[in-house]
């Protein structure tokens, strides 16, 4: 955990969750990377996996690495009831993910937000090699500052990242085995 955080208000501490996500793929690190540096990459997988009306913001790749941001939509409806009781319009969330230069591995961060909304994740990615292929990595933090459910947003929060980060990852070595093998 990373502690006791305060809100804006200075009154209610929040304890932020964590979780580890791990994922063994079997495309190179390097054709990950270079999938993640490809703009048509992005576009193909928010056409492909990103939901209705989701799309790629910005994209930059250089020398210095990749930085992307995404918006992607969810209908209130499917959400899962405790989240319908907090959350009373369709959600807007903006992703934003950074990746330094690739050296045989590479190091990132993730950050997600609800527009407006109560609560965001973030944490560090790697990409490293292992064997033939790579293992993708994440340490996920969620928090949410809504008193007596936040708890339980979290955890529900938690879970549907790390599902999210699981097709991505296998949307991404499908794209590999397509597009760069």
């Amino acid at each position: 955990m990373s502690g006791l955080e305060t809100q804006e208000n200075g009154n209610l501490p929040i304890m932020a969750r964590r979780t580890e996500y791990k994922k063994e793929l079997s495309c190179t690190a390097e054709q990950v990377y270079k999938a993640l540096s490809s703009r048509q990459y992005w576009d193909d997988r928010i056409a492909d996996i990103g939901g209705t009306n989701a799309s790629v913001v910005s994209f930059n790749a250089s020398d210095n690495g990749i930085e992307v941001e995404l918006q992607q939509f969810i209908k209130r409806e499917k959400l899962p009831s405790v989240a319908q009781a907090v959350i009373k319009n369709d959600m807007t969330i903006i992703r934003k993910d950074t990746w330094g230069p690739f050296n045989g591995s590479a190091t990132g961060d993730f950050f997600g937000t609800m527009k407006g909304g109560p609560g965001d994740i973030k944490g560090p990615r790697t990409i490293t090699a292992s064997g033939d292929g790579c293992v993708i990595s994440a340490t996920v933090e969620a928090r949410v500052s809504v008193p007596i459910v936040g708890g339980k947003l979290e955890k529900l929060l938690l879970q549907n990242v790390e599902s999210l980060f699981s097709d991505e990852d296998d949307y991404t070595a499908k794209w590999v085995a397509k597009n760069l093998a």
